[in-house]
């Protein structure tokens, strides 16, 4: 199995999921190889379908896990799909979980549902830590953390679970083409979700989300200012105009309130030339970074 470069344990690609752990009605994760559709039923949520991997590699050991979160397009078996490649060769485990727009509309799913539920135990979030558990008892996988990955609206999840949850088990995450962003301020004129205002995140909740390895990727291409999925929202569009401004302005905050607080920043920007707005190409930069697996 391929080393994973920042010492991962646990691979996850965050579509956005939220299941649960050791649930009696949850089919058996990674009970073979190959591709596979299972469902988790979340204790503190709803049942959820979920996508899942498992390469050759695989078949006789644990290994670590990745969970990989969609997009606005709820596609989970694309989002597992574009991953396959790379866990063939570097020898990964492929959780995607599907958050169907029914039962998860933009502020359960993108948002996490932080503003309309005060019980933390029950943001969306939550549902990859309980997966990760349901995972774990399967015994197919190795390690006590994971490494979560989300492309545009799944970026979107991403990284507000980093901030808003920085006691995940976690080990690295990575968020690609993010439509807009939460920005790593705790006051100004835009509360939640384009900033951390109304949240119940503090100094130390924040220096603890930015000490949390992150890549933030940035397809240089993906600067359509008409883009069909762009948000277009006053909030946004202060952000930038294009996916990949709104991204730089995001790390540009992020400086500033490391510098702030006195502490390293951990979350790196990665500029993916070439690439707009496209998993695909996302996924294989992100696979180089975080797997070697080119």
């Amino acid at each position: 199995m391929a080393r994973l470069r920042w010492g991962l344990t646990a691979v996850v690609l965050a579509l956005g999921l939220g299941l649960s752990v050791a649930s009696a009605e949850t089919p058996a994760l990674f009970a073979g190889t190959g591709p596979a559709e299972g469902s988790y039923a979340d204790p503190l949520s709803v049942a959820i379908a979920v996508s899942s991997y498992a390469p050759p590699a695989c078949a006789a050991k644990p290994c670590p896990l990745l969970i990989a979160v969609h997009g606005m397009g709820r596609n989970a078996k694309g989002a597992r799909d574009a991953w396959k490649a790379a866990a063939d060769r570097a020898g990964f485990l492929v959780l995607a979980p599907r958050f169907d727009k029914e039962q998860f509309p933009s502020r359960r799913f993108q948002q996490g549902d932080v503003r309309s539920e005060s019980d933390k135990t029950k943001w969306t979030f939550g549902l990859i830590e309980r997966l990760f558990d349901a995972a774990r008892a399967s015994g197919r996988v190795a390690g006590d953390s994971y490494t979560i990955f989300g492309h545009s609206a799944g970026a979107q999840f991403v990284h507000r679970m980093i901030m808003l949850m920085p006691e995940a088990r976690i080990a690295t995450a990575a968020v690609a083409n993010a439509g807009y962003y939460t920005l790593p301020a705790l006051a100004g004129e835009r509360a939640y979700p384009y900033s951390l205002k109304g949240t119940p995140v503090t100094d130390a909740t924040l220096a603890r989300a930015l000490a949390k390895p992150m890549l933030v990727m940035l397809g240089d291409q993906d600067i359509d200012p008409d883009h069909h999925q762009l948000n277009k929202s006053r909030g946004a569009e202060e952000q930038g105009a294009t996916r990949f401004a709104r991204g730089e302005h995001f790390m540009a905050a992020a400086r500033d309130e490391a510098r702030r607080l006195g502490i390293a920043l951990r979350w790196r920007e990665v500029v993916v030339p070439g690439v707009a707005h496209h998993q695909g190409g996302m996924v294989k930069a992100a696979a180089a970074e975080l797997f070697d697996a080119r």
